[in-house]
């Protein structure tokens, strides 16, 4: 394979992985929550409930996460929503994948129907 048969199929191979992506995220995922205080939420119970530990990987004060539980709180600042955003989605997808496969391995499996140009 030449350089330049090979520099056009890293692109494609690229949109080929991409398209595999979003088909899984379809297939094994629904919606991360949404609001501050769900995400705040959710994320206290991967914590085993330490203000702290979540505190410590959002980069606010542990005050900060307890005025979100509350609801005093209710629309984050962009750097403090960006993390709760992270962090939701990276503690939330890998859960519902695993629930996913686990139910696709245990039942009659799962079938995709895929459609690739090349």
């Amino acid at each position: 394979m030449s350089d330049h048969e090979q520099q056009q199929s890293a692109p494609r191979r690229g949109k080929v992985l991409e398209a595999l992506a979003r088909a899984e995220r379809k297939v094994f995922t629904r919606p991360a929550p949404k609001s501050a205080k769900a995400q705040v939420k959710f994320l206290l119970t991967r914590a085993k409930g330490s203000t702290q530990a979540l505190a410590g990987r959002l980069g606010v004060s542990h005050r900060t996460v307890e005025r979100y539980r509350a609801e005093t709180l209710t629309t984050p600042q962009k750097r403090c929503r960006t993390a709760l955003v992270e962090e939701a989605e990276s503690e939330w997808q890998p859960q519902v994948r695993a629930q996913a496969r686990q139910q696709a391995a245990t039942s009659s499996g799962m079938m995709m129907d895929v459609t690739a140009h090349f």
